[in-house]
């Protein structure tokens, strides 16, 4: 089964692919660009990303765990101040087990993103829903008071970010939710470039920690760029320090 762009409008959109880890950057890219075209602030196009993404890799990675990969739907309906995301297979439902890392924390992943997770699992499939009221637009938890900004390069297996300015602890979910983004949801090896950020680093500090743990409950791994020179490498005590990353001094 090929990738299917499916049906796309401005109120809808639905996609079809094989419920593969390899389709996930394609899928996430076709679906951001169909949420920025609805009335989601930014921070809400963000979070229903990491949402999705919960619910798109629990498909890839279990429902067809004992045979080979079938379909997965994907469809998103914007509907006056709400806009609904379902994910559907046909594979078989994995429960949630403590301890297991993204995997098991992934509906309590979906709940924190959005406001509404509906979960319908049957011996013909499982079908996930997610509602979002975009009239709550970004609370205070949220905002980007340290005024940082990222940069995103990609390539085919790895996504590198380099941030930029100051993030105050207050920023810390908004760059959570960022760095989790970019990355399929810690999916897709992530390298994040410290070495321009500013003397606050409190937010980056305790983003880059979640987001570490994130990864390496998916099996991922995130790389630090800390150039010895750098503002982050005078507090590099306050980013991780253990199996969860790495610490390299260049690119």
């Amino acid at each position: 089964m090929k990738s299917t762009g499916g049906q796309s409008h401005p109120h809808h959109v639905e996609v079809e692919v094989r419920a593969e880890p390899r389709q996930l950057p394609w899928l996430r890219d076709r679906l951001e660009r169909w949420l920025r075209h609805t009335t989601c602030p930014d921070d809400g196009v963000e979070r229903a990303l990491l949402a999705l993404n919960e619910a798109i890799t629990n498909s890839m990675v279990h429902a067809y765990r004992d045979r080979p990969a079938g379909p997965l739907r994907v469809t998103g309906r914007h509907r006056g101040d709400d806009v609904v995301l379902t994910v559907a297979d046909e594979g078989s439902w994995k429960p949630a087990r403590p301890g297991e890392g993204l995997g098991g924390r992934g509906v309590l992943m979906m709940q924190e993103c959005v406001d509404r997770v509906y979960i319908d699992h049957t011996s013909g499939g499982t079908l996930v829903t997610l509602e979002f009221d975009v009239a709550h637009g970004e609370d205070s938890s949220g905002r980007n008071n340290g005024e940082h900004r990222i940069a995103v390069r990609s390539s085919v297996d790895n996504i590198i970010v380099r941030i930029t300015g100051n993030v105050p602890a207050s920023a810390a979910p908004l760059l959570r939710r960022q760095l989790l983004g970019v990355s399929c949801g810690g999916v897709v090896p992530l390298t994040l470039d410290l070495g321009a950020l500013g003397p606050v680093t409190e937010g980056a500090a305790l983003a880059v920690d979640e987001v570490a743990e994130a990864a390496a409950g998916v099996g991922g791994k995130v790389v630090l760029v800390i150039p010895p020179e750098s503002l982050a490498a005078a507090q590099l005590g306050a980013f991780p320090d253990h199996e969860l990353v790495d610490v390299v001094e260049s690119l």
